[in-house]
């Protein structure tokens, strides 16, 4: 287990580092604009697997990736009227878009419905990290069920039991972030809105 203190001059050498990981199946904790995320390759089924045993008691409750822009999201999923206008508008920004999959991508981060949550982070880092690893990843906050949603890797490892801990390849971390609120989840796989969950 690793942990990085991202500076104004390591970025580049930091993302590197999160791509040889996410290449090989590995789990990194990163920053967004919410609180701290978990990311796997999110095309990668044994790399999905892994994060499934580390955030337990999840049942079926899907998760969400992240995206670069709207041309990568196009790859994943298809976007409605509805999906486009929330894209056009309101994205980069803490807001999840749950659209109808393209098959290209399976369970967990596809629901059984055939939907697939999509976000476009509002954080630099992790916006190139995306970009530069050329392939979502996963969008779900770092902590475990049950345990208070991460905004600093002290508080997220004081919550993680030791078992969850050793399977975190590396923490990316970026300081104290604002407490803000988790994304708002949108539905627009009916061509209408429907809030899932309210959040900034």
């Amino acid at each position: 287990m690793k942990r990085v203190k991202l500076t104004n001059t390591n970025e580049q050498q930091v993302i590197k580092q999160c791509i040889d990981i996410l290449n090989q199946g590995g789990l990194v904790v990163y920053p967004t604009e919410t609180c701290y995320g978990i990311a796997v390759d999110a095309t990668n089924s044994k790399a999905l697997s892994k994060l499934l045993s580390y955030k337990t008691f999840r049942g079926s409750k899907p998760i969400s990736i992240a995206v670069y822009d709207i041309d990568m999201a196009k790859r994943y999923v298809d976007l409605n009227e509805m999906a486009l206008n929330i894209y056009k508008n309101y994205l980069p920004g803490p807001i999840t878009v749950v659209s109808k999959s393209k098959g290209t991508l399976e369970p967990p981060v596809v629901s059984k419905q055939g939907s697939t949550g999509v976000r476009i982070p509002e954080y630099k880092f992790t916006l190139k990290l995306i970009k530069e690893f050329q392939r979502p990843i996963t969008a779900t906050s770092a902590n475990v069920s049950y345990r208070p949603h991460p905004y600093s890797i002290d508080q997220l490892i004081k919550d993680l039991p030791k078992k969850n801990q050793s399977l975190i390849d590396m923490y990316v971390d970026d300081g104290v972030l604002p407490k803000n609120s988790p994304s708002t989840i949108l539905d627009t796989t009916l061509n209408t809105l429907t809030v899932l969950r309210e959040g900034k």
